[in-house]
């Protein structure tokens, strides 16, 4: 995969780029970076140009500008194309990326042709009340922040919660006490411990976006083509299936399933997204 930057209003935007095709912009989660969609953009690379940036505040992009909203996230994506000279473009978007790309679809409809939603089922909730309060379940750790005190020690504070959540990363007791473990699988969790280092600043406020998000108002004002892959697992099963009510709300959509799809879906489940992807972005 090629390395580049664009300079666009809001900062430098990193990016990869792989492949050859109609153009697909891809993407994120959160806390992730754009190294995350590797494993699909192999795969999706023999049909499509991928383009994969770092959001604001991740990876190796600029920082987000203070009291930035999603719908700036999605303007700088809108920039960013402009600065690859890409007049219109499907787009796939995880977790973070889905609210991006579901803007995007909504409030540039000249620019994107056909858009892939992809979340677990709490990233999906319709109700925006519900919604955040099942993501707030999940991301109540990145969210806590210390009452300011002069000598700095909240700071010491906030460092050493920050610390105790990546240690979890950099030890996996799943990885590290597997039967076999692989240079490759450490080198994978060195990436993502190098991820969460680049984005504990922002994480936080990236979420609180999220929560300002008014998600189904966005979906209905959607006209392209949009397919839905709700990540379907048993812990998330009380918050019951988005994506048909999803569809209530899209004029042109199709919905896909994964069960036992986690917050890996990307790239544990990479064969699986490229195959129905591929299908939907190609389909006439």
């Amino acid at each position: 995969m090629k390395r580049a930057y664009a300079t666009v209003p809001e900062g430098q935007i990193h990016y990869y780029n792989h492949g050859r095709g109609q153009p697909l912009l891809m993407l994120h989660e959160t806390p992730r970076s754009a190294w995350s969609f590797a494993p699909l953009m192999h795969k999706m690379g023999k049909r499509f140009n991928c383009f994969a940036p770092d959001t604001l505040g991740f990876g190796n992009s600029d920082a987000p500008a203070a009291g930035a909203s999603m719908e700036d996230l999605a303007r700088s994506m809108i920039h960013l194309l402009d600065q690859l000279q890409i007049e219109r473009v499907s787009v796939l978007g995880f977790h973070t990326g889905n609210k991006i790309a579901a803007i995007m679809a909504a409030a540039y409809p000249e620019r994107i042709e056909k858009t892939v939603l992809i979340g677990m089922t709490h990233s999906l909730v319709v109700s925006r009340k519900q919604r955040n309060a099942a993501i707030m379940e999940v991301v109540r750790k990145h969210m806590g922040s210390y009452e300011d005190n002069p000598d700095g020690s909240h700071l010491l504070r906030n460092w050493a919660a920050d610390f105790s959540g990546m240690s979890q990363v950099w030890w996996n007791p799943s990885i590290m006490t597997a039967a076999r473990i692989t240079p490759e699988v450490l080198r994978g969790q060195e990436a993502r411990m190098v991820e969460m280092i680049q984005c504990r600043n922002h994480i936080a406020q990236v979420y609180k976006m999220n929560f300002d998000f008014d998600f189904s108002a966005t979906l209905r004002r959607i006209k392209s083509p949009t397919m839905v892959i709700e990540c379907s697992v048993p812990q998330e099963a009380h918050l019951g299936a988005q994506g048909p009510k999803m569809l209530k709300l899209l004029k042109k959509a199709e919905l896909v399933t994964l069960q036992n799809a986690g917050f890996d879906a990307t790239e544990a489940f990479a064969t699986d997204i490229s195959r129905h992807a591929s299908r939907f972005f190609t389909q006439a």
